[in-house]
């Protein structure tokens, strides 16, 4: 039977190891990440409990933390909700590099669209994929009985909040007219651009539009996805717009995403960071340095999905859920952000230090055999789901070659 004692050892066993089946990948001690997880399924540092999530770091391009947690299962697909807005910027990217017509971040909707004529004749891409357009909420990007190119005229025929380029006010229509902007210079339908540009590029199987039809899909909050593949689609911004030696997008494209696009000191009408309008082509620019360089960049979800990449340390994080709000997964996630920076700032650990006392001794195999005859996670090293014989000539294989 397991004791208080003992179960807090496996923890830490477990996260030391988690990650790391491969015989010499580098290991780093998350012991910190999987304590805030496993306390935020149950309310602990955070508003309200977090029923489920799936958590995945990288680090330089390899994963290196992947656990579940409370009702979510390995790999489960969920709602990204305005997560999207990354994924739909990238796209946007990508079309500035190569379309059947002009196209740019600064090409005027009323290019391609007469009806937004008069006093919204200004508005680009770029306005609409910053929240700064001024055109007016009109939730066009959750009608099913419309299409795409219907949602943008409906919005064109509302008043603007304020004149374009004037505010910051978050929201989607803006994008779902951009969307619409997309597909006529494109001459192709918004779902076959994304197939054509990032899903099949980056081996998507799960991430989708799945709202609200093929014919409407929802530009700003409509994919679907997973911690894998989002986590994929944010370490080929993070590494340049490179996906395992392809080039998804140009280096200029993802600068270009990262760049802030909307005027320093702009009013903000709305914000779901409060006070925050620092954002670039549908992705937020979240964490600067004390001298303004960009260290962090966030996509979230109403949800709570959120995905980050932290240049400084060279990971990429994503919370893969849809049990709880932006407002409470955001705190969550600057946690995790943080104790995984301080885990890879510690260096990697000896995993065949399994008792962590700084050597590699008889007392390791000592500890190792607590956990493996009490069946916990953290004896499962070869990472197959179960504390079997395999697991010994792991930990030995390990052990041997003295584990560092």
């Amino acid at each position: 039977m397991q004791t208080p004692t003992s179960r807090r050892w496996l923890v830490m066993a477990g996260s030391l190891l988690a990650a790391a089946a491969a015989e010499g990948q580098v290991r780093y001690d998350f012991t910190e990440v999987t304590r805030i997880a496993a306390g935020a399924v149950i309310g602990q540092n955070v508003g309200t409990p977090v029923p489920g999530f799936d958590l995945l770091l990288m680090k330089d391009g390899q994963v290196v933390y992947h656990e579940t947690f409370g009702t979510m299962s390995p790999g489960q697909v969920v709602a990204c909700d305005s997560a999207t807005k990354t994924i739909s910027g990238a796209v946007i990217m990508s079309l500035t590099e190569r379309s059947a017509t002009p196209f740019s971040l600064n090409t005027r909707v009323s290019l391609y669209m007469p009806a937004y004529g008069g006093d919204k004749s200004t508005i680009t891409i770029r306005q609409c994929f910053a929240h700064t357009s001024g055109l007016a909420e009109s939730n066009v990007e959750g009608n099913a009985s419309i299409t795409l190119q219907q949602a943008a005229f409906l919005t064109s025929q509302l008043p603007l909040q304020f004149s374009p380029g004037t505010a910051f006010a978050y929201g989607g229509s803006s994008m779902q007219t951009a969307g619409a902007v997309a597909e006529l210079a494109s001459g192709m339908s918004w779902n076959a651009l994304f197939a054509e540009r990032l899903a099949t590029p980056l081996g998507f199987a799960q991430t989708q539009f799945a709202l609200t039809t093929p014919t409407n899909p929802r530009v700003p909050g409509g994919c679907v996805s997973n911690a894998i593949e989002f986590s994929r689609f944010m370490e080929m911004l993070r590494a340049g717009g490179v996906h395992e030696g392809r080039r998804v997008l140009a280096a200029a494209s993802v600068a270009s995403m990262f760049t802030r696009q909307t005027p320093a000191g702009i009013p903000i009408i709305n914000s779901p960071l409060p006070g925050v309008s620092d954002y670039g082509v549908g992705v937020w620019l979240d964490q600067r340095d004390a001298n303004g360089q960009l260290v962090g960049v966030l996509a979230a979800g109403a949800r709570g999905f959120s995905s980050w990449i932290d240049f400084d340390d060279g990971m990429v994080g994503c919370f893969a859920t849809e049990f709880t709000a932006a407002e409470n997964a955001y705190p969550l996630c600057l946690q995790f952000r943080e104790a995984a920076q301080r885990a890879v700032r510690q260096g990697p650990v000896c995993a065949a230090d399994f008792n962590r006392d700084g050597g590699v001794d008889g007392s390791d195999v000592a500890a190792f055999f607590f956990a493996w005859e009490r069946g916990g996670d953290g004896a499962d090293v070869n990472e197959d789901g179960g504390t079997d014989g395999a697991d010994i000539e792991a930990f030995f294989t390990v052990w041997e070659a003295g584990g560092c």
